[in-house]
């Protein structure tokens, strides 16, 4: 345990979090679980065991599947998405590769018009829209963070390659989450463990139409947006959320079980196409790489939230959750949290003391 990072996490506390968890993995093992703070203002305390809605910082699992399945030669990331899912192809989508939809370059940034909470609820209902839609903007040709879309286009051609059709969920599961004896990431939340869930509140940040404000009777507090699937998304504790991220920053090896090669996570190092044009990215700093996560480095700097080198591989949720893999130095962080805020202002981040501290305590 680390006292370094306890202080960090009280400072954190100070700033205005409600309730935090800090899970660090070094050289592939867990070497910092810290919690800290209430489940909401005035709840239960925090422990180990508490689950967090991570919003996007949860995409790191259903990239990973995809990765996965690019390893057993099921799909190829130049491959056009029509091919394995004919009824994408609709309306000027046909060029559209599996690359752009995990890259964020299709063209589908937004939910259709008439999506409701329930419709969301229903795959075929959302993934047939979307094939059914016209992209906004070129596909292959421009960034714009699919910020809610990503998953269930991602999560549809993970579905569509399996050679026994799979649910997204079930092939997540088993292809990614169990090999890593992952047992605490979900992308739709068990009722067994709904009683473990942290209140969610604060500010969202929402692109340039600024933030808009989560309340304790949001709907993201409620069981009914609990039990619908996320695929953009997850439930999370931090040790769980770490030890996915670990599989990065051991280079695709972790106790033992290799689920991607260590040369193809070097790929992911790189940006994508056009990766340092503007992109639309929700409350966030970052360049996506090629392997669909956000890329550390100067350009843009994020040294004080996410990590001190060049190869760091990270992304961040809507409200301020964050997971990365520091590559060169074996380090996996996941930081939890139910106290949302707008991550643009930099200068009073609550986790930049929390990184500070496993940085000079763990990494040395």
């Amino acid at each position: 345990m680390s006292s370094a990072v306890e202080n960090a996490v009280d400072e954190a506390l100070s700033r205005g979090e409600v309730g935090v968890q800090v899970a660090v993995y070094h050289q592939g093992k867990l070497v910092v679980d810290v919690c800290a703070g209430n489940t909401r203002v005035g709840g239960e305390p925090v422990d180990s065991g508490t689950v967090f809605w991570v919003a996007s910082a949860g995409k790191v699992s259903t990239a990973t599947a995809l990765h996965r399945q690019v390893e057993r030669g099921l799909v190829d990331y130049d491959q056009t998405i029509s091919s394995v899912w004919p009824e994408f192809g609709a309306r000027g989508k046909g060029s559209s590769t599996v690359r752009d939809a995990l890259t964020h370059r299709v063209g589908l940034a937004e939910l259709p018009g008439d999506a409701t909470p329930e419709r969301l609820g229903d795959w075929e209902w959302t993934t047939g829209r979307l094939a059914g839609s016209a992209p906004s903007r070129e596909p292959g040709e421009r960034n714009a963070y699919h910020a809610r879309t990503w998953g269930f286009i991602v999560g549809e051609i993970i579905r569509r390659v399996d050679p026994v059709h799979r649910s997204f969920e079930d092939v997540d599961r088993a292809e990614v989450l169990a090999p890593l004896g992952v047992d605490e990431v979900w992308h739709r939340l068990p009722e067994s463990v709904h009683d473990r869930v942290a209140v969610m509140k604060g500010d969202i940040l929402s692109g340039d139409e600024g933030s808009f404000t989560v309340t304790e009777d949001h709907e993201i507090n409620t069981a009914e947006y609990r039990r619908r699937v996320d695929p953009s998304g997850a439930w999370t504790t931090a040790r769980a959320g770490a030890r996915l991220w670990a599989l990065y920053a051991q280079g695709g090896e972790l106790d033992g079980v290799r689920l991607l090669p260590a040369d193809r996570v070097e790929t992911f190092l790189a940006p994508r196409p056009g990766g340092f044009a503007a992109g639309g990215l929700v409350g966030a700093r970052g360049v996506i790489g090629q392997g669909g996560l956000m890329l550390g480095g100067e350009v843009p700097s994020h040294a004080d939230v996410l990590g001190f080198g060049d190869r760091v591989l990270w992304h961040p949720g809507a409200g301020g959750a964050l997971g990365f893999a520091d590559l060169d130095a074996g380090l996996a962080v996941m930081i939890c949290h139910n106290e949302f805020f707008d991550e643009r202002h930099l200068e009073r981040h609550p986790f930049a003391p929390i990184v500070r501290a496993v940085y000079a305590d763990v990494v040395g």
